[in-house]
């Protein structure tokens, strides 16, 4: 009996001690990565929004795959043209592990898109992100995302699943 409980207790220990890390973790992630992510990219800052990406950062989506200095480029192209159109984005979570100086996370996010005059428009992806901590900082060393999964377009049903965090 005595072995039951100790070995229960030690199992306790060890779950706590992995969430506690799990919790800690995801919140110097969401710091140093997805609340600069949201304000740079709603800024349409390139600069601060590159540096969030490792120099060989692997960006794929339905446009290709564009590697490094070829995805930082087409970055600041794309936030240096002139719009009219203010966006935001979001992010709902539904799957963070991590390992050593990796962590690997999976969820969706929500671009509402708002020009005045006109109604929002609002679209929804999902997301496969590889991060890389280097020099006690986090950084994007993967990105994938697509609007949709066998052909099927991701709903504002699928965002509300994950688990979204309040960035603001």
């Amino acid at each position: 009996m005595k072995f039951v409980i100790t070995f229960f207790i030690v199992l306790c220990s060890i779950t706590l001690s992995f969430s506690q890390n799990q919790q800690e973790l995801e919140k110097e992630i969401n710091e140093q990565v997805w609340k600069p992510f949201k304000t740079y990219f709603e800024a349409r800052d390139w600069k601060a929004f590159n540096s969030l990406h490792t120099d060989d950062v692997l960006r794929a989506n339905k446009y290709g795959i564009r590697i490094g200095a070829a995805y930082k480029n087409s970055v600041q192209t794309s936030y240096q043209k002139s719009t009219n159109r203010k966006r935001q984005i979001d992010f709902c979570f539904d799957q963070r592990i991590y390992k050593e100086n990796t962590g690997y996370e999976v969820g969706y996010y929500r671009i509402i898109y708002t020009e005045k005059g006109k109604e929002p428009y609002i679209s929804y992806g999902r997301f496969h992100v590889v991060l890389k901590k280097i020099n006690d900082r986090w950084f994007i060393a993967q990105d994938w995302d697509t609007d949709a999964i066998n052909r099927k377009p991701i709903t504002k049903e699928d965002y509300d699943l994950g688990k979204c965090l309040d960035l603001n």
